[in-house]
């Protein structure tokens, strides 16, 4: 029991950093990670299935199955962002967002770390 209850506060400590973070203020290895930017896929059957971290949606390219990875959108909001984005050309800020029927600031607040705006395609 006294070697499960050891094992479990090292798994504890590592997966917190606390076991390995080096001196204060230093970044660790997830917090140096790159940010990426996920573009739109073509083939539905090979959009992921998950953001990693780090990782952005980019409102320009991506499409309906790639937007639905995004929190709080759908297929319908989905399809809504990419009709827009056609009719009214490529969002040139984040908050271009907000001309989409169904997309008010409470929902732009939760997916705005997770999205950018690249050059339209």
């Amino acid at each position: 029991m006294a070697a499960l209850c050891l094992l479990f506060a090292g798994a504890v400590l590592i997966s917190s950093g606390s076991f390995f973070s080096g001196e204060p203020g230093s970044v660790s290895a997830a917090e140096a990670e790159p940010e990426r930017t996920l573009i739109g896929r073509n083939d539905p059957d090979q959009a992921p299935l998950e953001l990693l971290p780090g990782e952005r949606i980019d409102l320009n390219s991506a499409d309906a199955p790639t937007l639905q990875l995004l929190p709080g959108i759908g297929e319908g909001l989905a399809d809504a962002i990419v009709a827009d984005r056609e009719e009214n050309g490529p969002y040139s800020s984040v908050e271009d967002l907000l001309r989409v029927p169904g997309i008010g600031e409470k929902r732009l607040a939760a997916i705005r770390d997770l999205v950018t705006v690249g050059p339209s395609s």
